[in-house]
């Protein structure tokens, strides 16, 4: 019984450094670089940090991140830029597969996303209620219109949109649409200065 009273302490100060908060933010996942408006971060324990101005916040993978005014670049840890337009809700999270290895996911509930991976780096996918855009070294955006449509644009390379019904390819310069449970469209001219004229002055030293 003695042994026992002993033990316990120990095992549930032992178990504690592997649950809740501290768990869930081992695995850095990037940094937030710069934010025009207020950036908010979301931890996995529901506590918030901001960023505002030029900086270097951490992010863990999980984490929530909440642009409502103005817009903000962060850096994966991959090396993959993305910026969140205004109104833009995203989880960023991991995937890792033997065949694939790292797949840096970005699961956009609100708003728009732009992101630039260059060669060499991980499989990037943005996630959206829709369906799912994969981009390999390539400069790309998605807006979610709303929870039935989201717009994906090629800037420069390929990417792939898929929805529960089909697969498209889309080039740069051409963008297609997803719509729930339907196919996507079948990638046409677009005007990528929509995607690019907010996005690029967040690049600016």
């Amino acid at each position: 019984m003695r042994m026992r009273g002993h033990v316990t302490p120990i095992v549930l100060a032992w178990l504690a450094c592997f649950a809740g908060p501290v768990f869930a933010q081992s695995f850095p996942a990037g940094m937030a670089r710069h934010a025009n408006g207020v950036l908010v971060v979301v931890r996995a324990d529901g506590v918030e940090s901001h960023l505002q101005g030029r900086g270097a916040l951490q992010i863990f993978e999980g984490d929530t991140l909440r642009v409502d005014e103005g817009q903000a670049l962060i850096e994966t840890e991959e090396g993959v830029q993305v910026a969140l337009n205004r109104g833009t809700v995203v989880k960023v999270l991991t995937r890792w597969e033997k065949s694939k290895g790292t797949t840096r996911i970005l699961r956009l509930q609100r708003g728009e996303v732009w992101a630039r991976s260059l060669k060499g780096q991980a499989l990037l996918e943005i996630e959206t209620p829709v369906g799912v855009l994969s981009a390999n070294a390539a400069e790309v955006s998605v807006s979610l219109v709303s929870d039935n449509e989201a717009v994906a644009t090629v800037v420069q390379g390929t990417a792939n949109l898929s929805t529960s019904m089909s697969s498209c390819q889309v080039r740069a310069g051409t963008m297609s649409r997803g719509y729930r449970g339907k196919a996507c469209s079948t990638a046409a001219s677009a005007q990528v200065s929509s995607a690019t004229a907010w996005s690029y002055p967040l690049l600016v030293p």
